[in-house]
């Protein structure tokens, strides 16, 4: 597949066939996402592998957390389903630098950018992918569960798997990004 071919046609795809993509597979666009640009060469990403129980293990401590903090019973359970929507979740963490605000944001960066190259990747594998945060990005529960500190930051929780035959991903229309040229010759 074509470079500017996947940027057009990959799309969030949140509907999932049951197998789940082999080990193999999972490592090589994670590889791929190590491959973003990265400012200082810090490599702050962190990805975590969740399939099988561990999706539900993670699951029951947010859902503990969510209980304590007076969520009702169907934000719970809608938690619990976002977990196992997908054969495979890769959560993308950062390792964070809260005594240097601009390292910490150019960290970010590189972590979102490796997201998006894990997602091209993914579509490149013939793999649909999901790229959620919300609320259970900044859960402590899912923070200690991955063994991530405080000053950690989940950035993304990538839902893989093989699309479902009988699902569609939209196919969005972009509309002109807006450019300002400057100093460039008309033509």
């Amino acid at each position: 597949m074509e470079l500017i071919e996947a940027l057009a046609t990959r799309r969030t795809n949140g509907t999932f066939g049951a197998a789940v993509p082999p080990r193999e597979v999972v490592a090589e666009i994670i590889e791929a996402a190590t491959w973003a640009p990265n400012h200082r060469h810090t490599e702050p990403w962190r990805f975590f592998v969740l399939a099988g129980g561990a999706r539900t293990e993670l699951g029951d401590r947010v859902a503990a957390e969510m209980q304590a903090g007076g969520a009702t019973e169907a934000q719970i359970e809608s938690t619990r389903k976002k977990l196992v929507r997908s054969p495979v979740v890769v959560v993308v963490g950062q390792a964070g630098s809260p005594n240097d605000p601009v390292l910490d944001l150019e960290d970010y960066a590189a972590c979102c950018c490796a997201t998006q190259n894990l997602l091209l990747a993914a579509h490149a594998r013939g793999l649909a992918s999901k790229w959620s945060t919300g609320a259970l990005a900044t859960m402590a529960a899912a923070k200690e569960y991955l063994g991530l500190a405080p000053h950690d930051r989940i950035v993304a929780y990538v839902y893989l798997g093989y699309p479902d035959a009988d699902a569609q991903p939209e196919r969005a229309q972009r509309a002109a990004a807006p450019i300002d040229w400057r100093g460039f010759e008309s033509g």
